[in-house]
């Protein structure tokens, strides 16, 4: 039988706490969907554009996480990348776009997304020498495969009717 007061049981609770290995400690994310991207592209002071096509890079270059040294995973790795389909406009009417990307892939500790090269729904954000694809493990701005249900409510963001986040970011 476990005691359950006293100095005893605090002892037990911190041998438990301490033995607890890391992992355990999971990383939480709140919901993270295209309508909650849709507002944060539309809130930043950077420029973003809502594109709907196919993501080409190298998916090796993406980080592996090693387990035993979780330390030495980067926070950050820039693969480039190429996009090739449509920019999705205010007015509906998507226009025909390609160019080179640099796809931003952010770790949180040992936790990293595992983009794939493939079909897409994003908002690339527009540096002064060419665009960005952000990932990261709660969300970002890169949506592989997308439902149909995912482009339409990016449209429906694009023209003014509902379009409510997931979340309160």
């Amino acid at each position: 039988m476990f005691p359950t007061k006293g100095p005893t049981m605090l002892r037990v609770l911190s041998v438990l706490a301490v033995m607890a290995p890391l992992p355990a400690f999971a990383l939480s994310c709140v919901p993270h969907g295209v309508t909650d991207a849709y507002h944060q592209a539309a809130d930043a002071e950077a420029a973003y554009v809502p594109v709907l096509g196919t993501l080409d890079f190298d998916a090796s270059a993406a980080p592996q996480v090693d387990w035993e040294a979780q330390q030495d995973t980067p926070p950050v790795t820039l693969i480039p990348a190429t996009f090739k389909g449509e920019a999705l406009t205010v007015r509906g009417i998507a226009q025909p776009f390609a160019t080179d990307v640099v796809l931003e892939v952010r770790c949180a500790g040992p936790w990293c997304p595992q983009p794939q090269p493939g079909p897409m729904l994003g908002f690339l954000r527009k540096t002064s020498h060419s665009y960005v694809l952000n990932t990261n493990i709660c969300g970002g701005f890169m949506f592989g495969r997308p439902t149909d249900a995912d482009v339409q409510q990016v449209k429906d963001c694009l023209a003014g009717r509902t379009c409510k986040p997931l979340a309160n970011y």
